[in-house]
């Protein structure tokens, strides 16, 4: 189970308004006050603006670096847990319920392209037309994904990336992965195109140079296979829970639970455990614009590598307390999002 499922599994409550259940899928977030003080689960850069999202739907930027924060409408109060840009315009966010909600105004107003329930109408439309033609994995993925949706749309969409305005990925667990080629206005099954025979979840999708990769469960990592269309495993020695990927030309890190990180020189052929110095599980990474490596952790602290992972140092951090994500904030500095909502920090 990923961070964002374990962070967010409670706080998803039934929103009433009138003594009516309202659906957070239908309810748009509520305004706040406390922008900077509620639990936020992502963040990223749209060109010179901060985007960040988190719980029952909420959606706060920045255009100074962090100093201030606004909030911006949010067509739903699911909680969000992961938010992506591929221009300054254009970006997605995700999160619990199946949600994926889409800009194209660096972040000022979002709609939403997919829910679970529109997850499950598909999934079960495609896999029943498989299995009625006698495809016999789809009739085992049919089975899988209804048990999956039995309960309402509650599977939630950990990871989203896209490689440019058209060509995505969302995904979350029980091995869940959708994919669209029109910018998220029509999406498809890729559940099928994973060698993922025990449908493990996938916590994150990351792009490494050319290379996509799902971080999963018992230390599998999958590759995009570009040619072939379809995601493949790799083994990397490790048992536990990969929580992200990160890196650059020439190597690729693969981090998560209990301060566990192992590299990669050689395209996933062989891995190596790398000393980071913590206990906590890694929440999120980022490569800096100098080439620095920067981890942040559950329990609060901030690692840093200038030599690709050979050796990290602690950094101190203003406030202790579960980090969710980190993004770049001006020269030295970094915005933080966590439990506790925002923070800066300088890196000096």
């Amino acid at each position: 189970m990923s961070l964002g499922l374990i962070a967010g599994a409670s706080l998803g409550a039934p929103l009433i308004a009138g003594g009516k259940f309202q659906d957070p899928l239908d309810a748009p977030a509520q305004a706040t006050r406390f922008v900077t003080t509620t639990h936020l689960g992502a963040i990223a850069r749209a060109g010179s603006r901060l985007v960040a999202v988190g719980m029952r739907g909420l959606i706060v930027l920045s255009d100074d670096n962090g100093e201030t924060w606004r909030q911006v409408g949010s067509p739903v109060s699911s909680d969000l847990v992961a938010v992506r840009f591929v221009t300054a315009r254009q970006g997605w966010a995700s999160g619990h319920d199946g949600v994926v909600l889409a800009t194209l105004d660096g972040g000022e107003h979002w709609t939403k392209q997919l829910d679970g329930r529109m997850a499950a109408g598909l999934l079960k439309a495609h896999f029943g037309e498989l299995a009625a033609s006698g495809n016999t994995n789809a009739v085992r993925l049919l089975k899988e994904t209804a048990l999956n949706y039995q309960s309402g749309p509650a599977v939630p969409m950990l990871g989203i990336l896209f490689e440019n305005e058209r060509d995505g990925w969302a995904v979350g667990s029980f091995g869940t992965i959708l994919g669209t080629s029109d910018g998220g206005k029509s999406w498809m099954s890729w559940i099928e195109k994973v060698d993922n025979d025990k449908m493990l979840h996938y916590n994150a999708i990351s792009e490494v140079g050319s290379d996509v990769y799902l971080a999963s469960e018992q230390g599998t990592l999958f590759r995009l296979d570009r040619p072939r269309q379809r995601f493949t495993a790799i083994s990397t020695g490790y048992n536990g829970s990969f929580l992200g990927v990160i890196g650059s030309r020439g190597y690729v890190i693969a981090y998560g639970i209990g301060g566990s990180a192992y590299r990669s020189r050689d395209d996933g052929a062989s891995w190596q455990r790398l000393s980071t110095g913590v206990h906590g599980s890694l929440t999120a990474a980022c490569v800096l614009d100098d080439g620095r490596l920067l981890f942040v952790s559950q329990d609060g602290h901030l690692i840093v590598s200038r030599d690709e992972g050979d050796t990290f140092q602690v950094l101190p951090s203003a406030r202790l307390g579960l980090i969710t994500d980190v993004a770049a904030a001006g020269h030295d500095r970094v915005a933080l999002t966590g439990l506790g909502g925002m923070q800066t920090v300088n890196l000096q």
